[in-house]
């Protein structure tokens, strides 16, 4: 091998090596920034998800105030048993819905 081709040979190498770093800086970039776009994205559902815990806390204790300090309760004579199984199946189907909500 001539020396005009050794060098031509390293110089070809040289910008296939340049040519690789190039895309590799580029891809580090992209991925860097769609970290980050996934960060800020992570604490805003985090911070939804703290207000939608004191939405709830606030409706239960709503609930609770207005089912046991305003003296209504689930008696034989204020709700017959169907009334009752019926409300205790939609509040369980809205306690699923919220939990569902929550953990998505």
């Amino acid at each position: 091998m001539s020396e005009t081709s050794k060098y031509d040979f390293f110089m070809d190498e040289l910008n296939s090596l340049e040519k690789q770093l190039y895309g590799f800086v580029q891809k580090t970039f992209e991925l860097s920034e769609k970290n980050t776009r996934l960060e800020k994205k992570v604490h805003q559902l985090e911070k939804e998800n703290e207000v939608l815990k004191l939405k709830i806390d606030e409706i239960e204790s709503k609930l609770n105030n207005s089912l046991f300090n305003d003296n209504l309760s689930f008696s034989n004579e204020s709700i017959n048993l169907e009334d009752r199984d019926y409300l205790k199946t939609k509040i369980s189907e809205l306690i699923s819905k919220i939990d569902y909500h929550l953990r998505s």
